[in-house]
């Protein structure tokens, strides 16, 4: 069975295209992006009169829509093969520049409205979040900048987008949602830590008013000091702040209290049919538990998948990241390394003792001898 998605141009006809190596890839609070391979033989002669600009492509198994962002044809013979990528249609958020400016302290609700408004879509908060206070307003900018780099930030919030719909929430995902066992359903678990740039003081001050005082100061002391002692982050100002609860949460998301982890696997399972699919999801924002050969359980998150929606046979892919630093364990863990360590030294110096008690007592009676022991 031939693989088909189907392409639309500007003047909405539709192209069926045969196409190989199709593939897809998600990332966390990122537009997904698609790629795949064709031949413009008979069958896709007119398909390769589509790849134009504004073309966009509909991949049936997943009903998600992209918008074509870049097309390499490759001459073979007689023939061209069109190497192709696309951005989801996410992407025409960018079609829109925001002139207007939201001013004070704005709701979410408000902020969406804004730079939807006159576009194709339309959006979902499931959370409820707290107003936020932009000390030079909220707008002048396009509307996908203003959604991925500011209002996730000022507001906290994950997203994804179903087509032209926006789902928000204060974080995506559930817990406890897969299990990957090193040697059952993945293959050589390894992880790394960084802990170079582990801060856990951090100050920041707002507006500067006209006389030099500021509008708005903050402090915050990570619990983490407890684990990893004072370590101070390079103090913040930022004018957008007036309110001491704004700055305060914000400062707090800029500081990185914990070592940053990072997980590989050089194989896993999690396709239908695998082990442990059945109980596995395998969606972004899910947390669940990784266990390697030795025991060792790591609880981590997926931030990004790549995925293969018409081709059963290719291995997909699952990229982890950091779950959020649990101080408990960690902390837990420094203790347990501390008694740990003092029951060595205890041991080590018992065994000095006992060490030194049978030299004296050996050389007060000279019975120390050096010869071969007989077999």
């Amino acid at each position: 069975m031939a693989n088909v998605i189907y392409a639309y141009t500007t003047h909405l006809d539709e192209v069926p295209v045969i196409v190989t190596g199709l593939s897809i890839t998600e990332t966390l609070n990122e537009f997904s992006t698609l790629s795949f391979s064709f031949t413009a033989d008979d069958r896709n002669k007119i398909a390769a009169e589509a790849m134009i600009p504004q073309t966009r492509v509909l991949v049936p198994e997943t009903g998600q829509w992209f918008r074509l962002s870049n097309v390499n044809p490759i001459s073979s013979g007689d023939v061209r093969t069109y190497q192709v990528s696309a951005v989801h249609v996410g992407t025409d958020l960018h079609d829109k520049y925001v002139e207007n400016k939201l001013t004070n302290t704005q709701s979410l609700d408000q902020c969406m409205k804004l730079i939807t408004d006159g576009t194709s879509f339309n959006y979902v908060i499931h959370d409820s979040f707290s107003n936020y206070s932009f000390s030079d307003g909220f707008g002048a900018d396009y509307a996908d900048s203003l959604l991925m780099n500011n209002l996730k930030n000022n507001f906290g919030f994950e997203f994804y987008l179903d087509n032209w719909t926006i789902h928000i929430y204060k974080m995506l995902g559930k817990a406890d949602q897969f299990i990957f066992i090193d040697g059952y359903n993945a293959s050589k678990i390894q992880w790394t830590e960084d802990y170079s740039n582990i801060r856990t003081k951090i100050k920041g001050i707002g507006k500067q008013n006209d006389d030099g005082t500021y509008a708005a100061t903050a402090e915050y002391n990570s619990p983490a000091q407890e684990i990893w002692g004072v370590k101070q982050a390079a103090t913040i100002q930022d004018d957008r702040f007036t309110d001491k609860n704004s700055l305060l949460t914000y400062i707090k998301s800029q500081l990185q209290d914990y070592p940053i982890v990072q997980y590989t696997m050089e194989r896993a399972e999690f396709e239908h049919h695998a082990k442990l699919s059945d109980i596995n999801q395998v969606v972004i924002g899910n947390s669940g538990l990784i266990k390697d050969r030795l025991g060792v359980e790591v609880d981590v998150r997926i931030i990004g998948k790549t995925f293969h929606p018409q081709d059963a046979k290719q291995n997909d892919t699952v990229t982890f990241g950091n779950k959020l630093f649990d101080y408990a364990h960690n902390y837990a863990a420094l203790q347990k390394a501390r008694n740990s360590n003092e029951s060595l030294g205890k041991t080590l110096s018992k065994i000095q003792e006992n060490v030194t008690s049978i030299i004296d007592s050996n050389n007060n009676r000279k019975m120390w001898k050096i010869g071969v022991v007989k077999e």
